[in-house]
């Protein structure tokens, strides 16, 4: 019997010797953050080619100012912000630059009354009003609002007659929320924080 819990103490005692192989660890890579298949341009481009159809009789040569688009919910103050700082302003420009391309008379309404230099720069766009020109010869005005959906931003834009504040044509598009920037694991949405990931 002393033999036997002998080679039984010698057994387990050899067992313990024995180390184990360190579990292979298979490295868990994140799928890279990615961006919207198109530009702010091209996804501007279906809002140009809608805007161009324009119900009513209107003169050849009128002239079309292009303003910002504003958040849906803040018409006063709220341009987009956090994901989409820039959106506004990007898509003002891309449709003046496409409805100058299809031969629209385009106005830039902010255009200031001299070219100012600085430093390092020169500029002649203004939000001055004090430096603006006086008189404003705008047939029609292009403007548009952003609602902010989980996947996109709805960008709903219409044409409107100065003289009666008609709206004379309309456009719909989706400009994906990762357009500008990657999208994001955690956003903030009025006032309230949402993860999109874990």
């Amino acid at each position: 019997m002393q033999y036997l819990l002998l080679i039984l103490s010698v057994l387990l005692t050899g067992c313990q010797l024995v180390e184990e192989p360190a579990p292979k660890h298979v490295a868990y890579m994140a799928p890279a953050k990615t961006m919207a298949p198109y530009t702010v341009h091209e996804y501007v481009s279906s809002l140009s080619v809608q805007l161009s159809n324009i119900t009513g009789m209107r003169k050849n040569n009128a002239r079309i100012a292009i303003t910002s688009f504003f958040d849906a919910q803040a018409l006063n103050s709220g341009l987009a912000d956090q994901q989409a700082v820039g959106l506004s302003q990007q898509i003002q420009e891309s449709l003046l630059t496409q409805f100058t391309q299809l031969g629209y008379h385009t106005i830039e309404h902010r255009l200031d009354g001299h070219i100012t230099l600085l430093d390092n720069a020169e500029s002649i766009l203004s939000r001055d009003v004090n430096t603006l020109r006086l008189r404003q010869n705008i047939d029609f005005v292009v403007t548009g609002t952003l609602t902010q959906q989980q996947h996109a931003y709805i960008v709903n834009a219409r044409l409107i007659n100065m003289q009666d504040g008609r709206v004379v044509s309309a456009a719909t598009t989706e400009i994906p929320i990762n357009t500008m920037w990657t999208d994001e694991k955690v956003q903030q949405r009025d006032g309230l924080i949402y993860r999109t990931e874990y």
